[in-house]
């Protein structure tokens, strides 16, 4: 008799839009894909109360008794810092806020528990458009530079520190403002639920990092309910001439949202890119 492949369980870890469209997504879908949804967590329990009690994971602690196989954080970077290390030592970790990277010290650690423990920390390209392009380019030591520009509302940005006091006189103004340009790394923490696709492009382009990748942030009341991504590479060609590359990606977005719509489907797309490559770390 033919076996059966074993169904992959996943945990989710935060419950905002993008967790419950997760969770909806393994109920309905999962179990046909051989996925199947084995708790959620959330920093408000109180969150979690339209789920069964057996869903409900009330202590990260408790987290190595699930027999998970897949923990997708989409939440906040700091549970990749506080817990990404354990995680790693039981299951594959998708890292939906990969700004967390940015840190360097956490960095070191994940990727040191992911050879450890033979496990993958995935990184969800969310929306950053031509994420393979960029990683070949970087990998056969063409890539140069790399820019990525987020125009979104103001009111979809979550700031903190000094450019919470920008983007307070972005919005008194009324007019678009150029929030931040410059190095990726010092931004992330600044405004860590709005940067993780620059993030991702940081990890595809390893050559230059999180110091090397150029971020720019624009507020912009004219799109509401759109979030406007454009990134510029420039590479070298034959003959020493420089290639360049634009796109720009208008991703529908609810007013106020942090992600796009489009966003949840490319991380669902990412999840199921999520079935185990060893103890490296690999964008999904």
């Amino acid at each position: 008799m033919e076996e059966q492949p074993r169904t992959r369980r996943v945990g989710i870890l935060g419950y905002g839009k993008l967790g419950q469209f997760l969770v909806s997504q393994l109920l309905s879908h999962g179990p046909p894909l051989g996925l199947s949804l084995s708790f959620v967590w959330a920093r408000s329990a109180g969150a979690l109360q339209a789920l069964p009690p057996d869903l409900r994971l009330a202590d990260l602690r408790h987290l190595p008794s699930t027999g998970v196989d897949l923990v997708v954080e989409v939440a906040h970077p700091c549970l990749a810092q506080e817990h990404g290390e354990d995680i790693l030592r039981h299951a594959d970790f998708m890292l939906g806020s990969p700004c967390a990277l940015a840190d360097a010290v956490t960095e070191r650690r994940l990727r040191e528990a992911a050879a450890r423990g033979g496990h993958t920390l995935y990184v969800p390209r969310g929306a950053l458009w031509g994420c393979d392009d960029i990683a070949r380019m970087d990998s056969a030591g063409t890539l140069q530079a790399l820019q990525v520009t987020m125009t979104k509302a103001p009111g979809s940005f979550r700031a903190q520190g000094w450019l919470r006091e920008r983007l307070a006189a972005a919005v008194a103004s009324g007019t678009t403002t150029e929030l931040y340009r410059g190095p990726l790394r010092p931004l992330c923490p600044l405004v860590p639920n709005n940067v993780n696709t620059m993030a991702a492009a940081a990890v595809a382009a390893p050559s230059l990092g999180f110091d090397g990748v150029t971020a720019c942030l624009v507020a912009d009341p004219s799109v509401p309910d759109w979030h406007v991504i454009a990134v510029e590479v420039t590479a070298v060609a034959e003959g020493g001439r420089a290639l360049t590359v634009t796109s720009t990606r208008r991703n529908p977005a609810g007013a106020g949202d942090v992600t796009g719509s489009a966003t949840r489907h490319s991380f669902w797309s990412s999840v199921l890119a999520c079935t185990g490559h060893g103890g490296c770390v690999k964008l999904c």
